[in-house]
C-alpha cells in the first residue's frame, strides 16, 4: 500500500494535474493522429526525468524502476471523440472534438502516477511501464502498440487500466475494482454497401432500388438474435447509420445505399458465427433482389478479460490503501456490452480494470454535455501507483 509520504506527495500534485487536464480537455485530438497531445505529454514526461519512447506513430512509453524483477504495465488512453462539446466549462473544446469519454482524465492520472513513481523510484521492487495510448475510440490503438512491442523491452508480466464513469447514487472519487472474468464485450465496426441501379422515381421497375434491399437486410439481421443464436448468449447488433439517396433528390432512385453499425459479443465463437451469417444474409438477400451487397468489418477488438487472481489482489490492495468506505461494488451486471481495446492486451497478459466514479450525473459517457469532476485526478494517480507498487512487492 502507499505510505503516508507517498500519499502526501500525490496530494501535492493536485493543482498541477488540474492544469494538465484542462489543457488536454481544451485541445482534444482523435484517432491515431495526436501530434499536439503527444508533444505535450512527452514534454511533461521529460520534465519528470523520463526518456519517452515512441510506440507506433502516436503512442508513448516510459519505464520507472531501476531494480531487476517483474514489470507491471499501466495504460492511459489519450484520444477524444468527434463530438461538438455542449458544456459551459471555461476550458471547453472549440475544435469540434471532445473528451466525452474521460480520456483527458486518464492521461492526466497516468502523468500523475509517472511523477509519483519517479519520485519514489528507488522503492520500486521491479519496473513499471507506462503506456500513453492513442486510438482507443477507434479500437485500433492497442493493436498498434502491441505490434510495436509494447509488451517487450522490458517484458511485461501484468497490467491494469483505469476508466472514469458516471454513476448516479455513488460518490465522486469512489473506486470500483471490477471482478475477474470477461468484463467487457468484443466490438466489430462494419459497413454494408448495397449496389443497385439508379433511375427515375416514376419508373422503379427499370431500376434496382438499393434502399429497398438495405431495408430487407436490416430486418433480416434482427432475426439473428430471435432465431439463430441461443437465448442464453448475449450480443448486440446495432445499425447506427443508414444512408441512401441525396438530400433534395426525392424523385431519384439512388445507385447505392450504405448501413454502418457495431456488433458486440461475449464469446469468440459467437462473434465468428454472427459475422459469417451477416455476410451470407446480406449477399443472398441482395442477390434475390438483383442487387449486390458487400459486408466490410472495418476495425474491432476482442473482449476485455480480467484475470481473477490479479483482480482480487487489486481489490485487496486498493481497499487497504483507500479504506473500505471508498471502495464500491459494481452496480451494473457484468459483463458490460460496452467495449475497450485494452482487451487485446488482456488476452496476452494478466490484466485488471478499475473504474473511478467521476460524475454523479445521470448522463452517460459520449454525451456532449458530460462533465467530469477534477477531484478524481489525484485519486486516479494514486490508484495507478498503488496497484503497480503493491503488485511488484508481491
Amino acid at each position: 500500500m502507499l505510505t503516508e509520504k507517498q500519499k502526501n506527495f500525490a496530494a501535492s500534485l493536485e493543482e498541477e494535474l488540474i492544469q494538465i487536464r484542462r489543457h488536454l480537455h481544451q485541445n482534444p485530438e482523435i484517432g491515431l493522429d495526436l501530434p499536439n497531445t503527444v508533444a505535450f505529454v512527452k514534454e511533461k514526461l521529460i520534465s519528470y526525468g523520463y526518456e519517452p519512447q515512441a510506440c507506433g506513430e502516436s503512442g508513448l512509453t516510459v519505464v520507472a524502476g531501476k531494480k531487476p524483477g517483474k514489470t507491471f504495465l499501466l495504460r492511459g488512453d489519450m484520444d477524444a471523440l468527434p463530438i461538438r462539446e455542449l458544456t459551459d466549462l471555461p476550458f471547453k473544446s472549440e475544435n469540434g472534438y471532445m473528451h466525452a469519454c474521460g480520456h483527458d482524465i486518464h492521461t492526466t492520472m497516468l502523468l500523475g502516477a509517472a511523477k509519483i513513481l519517479k519520485e519514489f523510484e528507488d522503492e520500486l521492487a521491479g519496473q513499471v511501464k507506462l503506456l500513453f495510448q492513442p486510438g482507443e475510440e477507434i479500437l485500433s490503438g492497442s493493436k498498434v502498440c502491441i505490434e510495436n512491442h509494447v509488451l517487450e523491452n522490458p517484458k511485461v508480466d501484468a497490467g491494469m487500466m483505469i476508466h472514469v464513469f458516471p454513476f448516479k447514487g455513488l460518490k465522486v472519487g469512489q473506486i470500483m475494482p471490477t471482478p475477474g472474468g470477461t468484463f467487457m464485450a468484443s466490438a466489430d465496426w462494419f459497413e454494408i454497401k448495397v449496389k443497385g441501379r439508379g433511375g427515375h422515381g416514376s419508373q422503379p421497375e427499370t431500376s434496382i432500388d438499393p434502399i429497398n434491399v438495405a431495408v430487407h437486410i436490416y430486418t433480416a439481421l434482427q432475426e439473428l438474435s430471435a432465431r439463430e443464436i441461443g437465448s442464453e448468449e448475449r450480443f448486440v447488433l446495432t445499425i447506427g447509420e443508414f444512408m441512401g439517396g441525396t438530400a433534395g433528390a426525392s424523385n431519384i432512385i439512388p445507385e447505392t445505399a450504405v448501413m454502418k453499425g457495431t456488433l458486440r459479443t461475449l464469446k469468440e465463437d459467437v462473434r465468428s458465427q454472427l459475422k459469417e451469417r451477416m455476410v451470407a444474409m446480406a449477399e443472398n438477400i441482395a442477390k434475390a433482389f438483383r442487387a449486390e451487397a458487400e459486408v466490410v468489418f472495418t476495425n474491432g477488438c476482442t473482449t476485455n478479460d480480467n484475470d481473477p487472481e490479479l483482480s482480487a489482489f487489486v481489490k485487496a490492495s486498493l481497499t487497504e490503501t483507500f479504506g473500505a468506505e471508498q471502495i464500491a461494488e459494481m452496480p451494473l451486471p457484468t459483463p458490460l456490452m460496452g467495449s475497450e481495446d485494452f482487451g487485446e492486451i488482456s488476452h496476452l497478459i494478466p490484466t485488471a480494470t478499475v473504474l473511478v466514479v467521476a460524475s454523479e450525473e445521470n448522463i452517460n459517457l459520449h454525451n456532449p454535455t458530460i462533465v467530469f469532476d477534477e477531484a478524481v485526478l489525484v485519486e486516479g494517480a494514486k490508484v495507478y501507483s498503488d496497484t503497480a507498487m503493491s503488485w511488484l512487492k508481491k
